[in-house]
């Protein structure tokens, strides 16, 4: 009897575990994540049905001194299809941008950008 219970209670867990995990990569966690860190954050989730985003998120951090002015950026995009998140993944690359790919999101920008976005 005891051992059902464990893996029940195992079942459970995990089942829940990976409904976080499902729920946490949507542009909202994303848009929070990048504002508690100072960027200037735009949200899209307005795309027609031709277009191949589910949604993007746009951060933008500015640091600006009286002697120097720097900052990071990040573009977050949520593909519908994995052919297309590839695609992006490797332009962005070709383009000097520091990339991350997980599945069908690219986040790419400066490192800093990235590196704050993950």
């Amino acid at each position: 009897m005891n051992k059902k219970v464990i893996a029940l209670i195992a079942v459970i867990a995990i089942v829940a575990i990976l409904g976080v995990c499902l729920v946490a990569c949507n542009a909202k966690s994303y848009q929070s994540k990048l504002e508690k860190k100072g960027y200037k954050v735009t949200v899209e989730t307005d795309y027609n049905d031709d277009s191949v985003y589910e949604w993007t998120v746009y951060g933008v951090k500015a640091e600006i001194s009286l002697s120097s002015a720097s900052g990071a950026y990040v573009t977050i995009a949520k593909f519908k299809k994995l052919d297309d998140a590839k695609d992006a993944e490797k332009d962005a690359k070709d383009n000097g941008l520091t990339v991350k790919r997980s599945g069908k999101i690219v986040i790419a920008g400066t490192e800093q950008g990235v590196k704050d976005a993950k």
